[in-house]
């Protein structure tokens, strides 16, 4: 995550639960239940119980970089905190195995329960295999001042579904993305890529919501970033997905930040539903 969440426990973004709650019909559904049953947890346990209990054995958390989640939060002990969140964008593959998770989180001192709390945006990449239950494959996000989306209310769906179009794959979308940026700047790349109903996080800033406020928001600036794909995903489905690696400032230099970004197949192609980028702290 950013430095803030990086140096405490800003774990926070991607959540799950110990034992999973009653599940609801609807994938969707399942998932905010998940995700709330893992806020619960978190608050009632503590973060450290929480994070074990729900992450993927696999679970990728970014604490100025990407970390192994379970090994991390094994080798540290549990923060003197109260971290709560909840989520207020759930959306699930049409094939029901992997999702996307974010909202809101606020960080409170245990050892000052005077002191201001703390906000923030997790974003949180879910994945259940068959018969089993959903897990967290990544999680990161960003604080900001002040409380945002708090009271939101929870919209949770499913990807409407494959389309027929030749839309190529997730890496191909990376890689025209990534060469707009480098040959048009960050405002091309964007404008051409991201879905209208997008979510763009930065560090700092409120949740820049919808294809308008994203184009306007410092990820659009004109800069022509270098961008890294490392890994990436897609659902069974092919119609959701998400896809993370590193950034700089150009081909080669060393990295300035790591990315998430989540894909949608929409009609016309793949589009960006989600982006957020954490910043690796000055050494």
């Amino acid at each position: 995550m950013t430095r803030f969440l990086a140096a405490t426990a800003t774990m926070l973004a991607g959540c799950t639960s110990m034992p999973e709650p009653a599940t609801p019909a609807e994938p969707p559904a399942a998932l905010a239940a998940a995700e709330t049953a893992f806020a619960a947890q978190s608050v009632r346990d503590g973060m450290r119980a929480a994070f074990l209990a729900w992450l993927a054995p696999d679970a990728t958390l970014y604490r100025n970089g990407p970390v192994n989640g379970p090994a991390f939060i094994a080798a540290n002990p549990d923060p003197p905190i109260i971290l709560d969140w909840k989520p207020v964008y759930v959306e699930v593959a049409s094939s029901g195995e992997l999702g996307l998770s974010t909202g809101p989180w606020t960080l409170a001192s245990r050892a000052d329960p005077g002191a201001a709390p703390r906000h923030g945006q997790f974003v949180s990449v879910w994945k259940r295999e068959a018969g089993g239950a959903w897990r967290v494959r990544v999680d990161l996000g960003i604080s900001h001042p002040g409380p945002a989306l708090s009271d939101a209310p929870l919209q949770a769906l499913t990807t409407p579904g494959r389309r027929t179009d030749a839309a190529g794959t997730i890496v191909d979308a990376e890689a025209r993305f990534a060469a707009l940026a480098a040959r048009s700047g960050n405002a091309a790349a964007y404008a051409d890529a991201v879905s209208p109903s997008v979510r763009v996080y930065r560090e700092a800033h409120a949740p820049f919501l919808g294809k308008d406020r994203a184009l306007a928001s410092p990820a659009a600036r004109e800069a022509h970033t270098a961008w890294s794909l490392q890994t990436h995903e897609t659902s069974d489905s092919g119609d959701l997905g998400y896809a993370s690696g590193s950034l700089g400032p150009a081909p080669g230099a060393a990295a300035t930040g790591h990315y998430v970004r989540i894909w949608r197949r929409e009609a016309g192609g793949w589009r960006i539903a989600l982006d957020v980028v954490n910043a690796l702290a000055a050494r």
